[in-house]
């Protein structure tokens, strides 16, 4: 386990600067908290980071001062770290040319650090939601409170794709699979489509009329299956949901990309000659269950598709209209 401290984090920093110097990044990292109000040395004297301390820092020949250390967690410098590292180290100082880099390892180190849990999941949210200043800013904070003192052996680093792994990792860790929804008593407006497809079915299989739950109540059988059919729709609902709410944009597209993908793995199964309707429809939500998944868009959407949610996404190509189960409808 590494050591989350300035040293480590200032060399994290350098690695997204076109000419790193350790003075300028300890100057430029420090300012926020050197020029607070009370922030003095041993002398009473306000800080003047030269060569030598900002040397003495990097190489770890020197701990971080106490009021340093008690500065980094008061309020209002907090609150304000985010937009000074936007104004002065992410405008000022970071080279878009190497961030990336400097951001996979600054990933690495934070996911292989002893920081504890909930230090770690604060500092990922900001990253997902795409706040790198406060993501940058927070980070060092943390720093400044570890032991400066203390040396890592030597540290394999591992290859931007590793780095952006084990991030996910720590991504899926704080992003739980959420509860599923309970269907609702009452049919939604978001569920007519398939639900009236569905309709359809049991009419070709019973020869009675059905326009509500209800009367499904005389077949047991179509009930039951009616009850599945819905849970699983919610179950994709969920996901959708969940994706929308909090997390980022592309993983929100990424729920359309799994709608195509899981369209592509059934309509063969679908086009197939069945003896009727409802035999076409078990067919389509046996195999989607087995249906594969892209490795990279399941990263993408948290490993929260399971055989549930992939039946589920069949009843929403329902509703947009690129699956039926009827044999004299036609599909997209």
């Amino acid at each position: 386990m590494r050591t989350f401290n300035y040293a480590a984090y200032a060399r994290t920093i350098e690695l997204g600067i076109a000419s790193p110097n350790m003075t300028k990044i300890a100057q430029a990292l420090f300012e926020p908290i050197i020029s607070h109000e009370g922030v003095v040395n041993h002398r009473g004297n306000p800080y003047t980071i030269d060569p030598k301390q900002a040397k003495a820092w990097y190489e770890q020949t020197k701990g971080i001062p106490a009021n340093i250390k008690t500065a980094a967690g008061l309020p209002d410098i907090v609150n304000s770290i985010g937009d000074y590292f936007s104004e002065h180290i992410i405008d000022e100082l970071i080279n878009q040319m190497k961030e990336a880099a400097m951001y996979s390892a600054m990933l690495s180190l934070i996911h292989d650090s002893d920081l504890g849990d909930e230090a770690k999941q604060e500092l990922m949210q900001s990253y997902e939601d795409g706040d790198r200043a406060e993501f940058l800013g927070r980070a060092f904070l943390y720093a400044l409170v570890g032991d400066n003192l203390k040396k890592d052996p030597d540290v394999e680093v591992f290859p931007v794709d590793e780095d952006i792994r084990t991030f996910k990792e720590l991504i899926k860790k704080s992003h739980k699979k959420p509860e599923k929804i309970t269907p609702p008593d009452e049919i939604e407006d978001h569920e007519l489509g398939y639900v009236q497809e569905l309709y359809k079915v049991y009419h070709e299989e019973t020869g009675e009329e059905y326009a509500r739950p209800a009367d499904l109540d005389s077949q047991p059988k179509l009930k039951r299956d009616f009850n599945r059919q819905r849970k699983d729709y919610y179950s994709a609902e969920t996901i959708r949901r969940e994706l929308r709410d909090t997390i980022r944009q592309d993983e929100t597209e990424g729920f359309d990309i799994l709608k195509d993908e899981m369209y592509d793995g059934v309509i063969t199964t679908r086009d197939k000659d069945y003896d009727s309707s409802f035999k076409r429809l078990t067919a389509v939500m046996e195999h989607a269950t087995e249906v594969p998944i892209s490795r990279n868009l399941q990263d993408r959407l948290l490993d929260w598709v399971g055989p549930g949610e992939k039946k589920g996404v069949c009843h929403m190509l329902v509703n947009d209209e690129r699956l039926t189960w009827m044999e004299d409808d036609d599909d997209c």
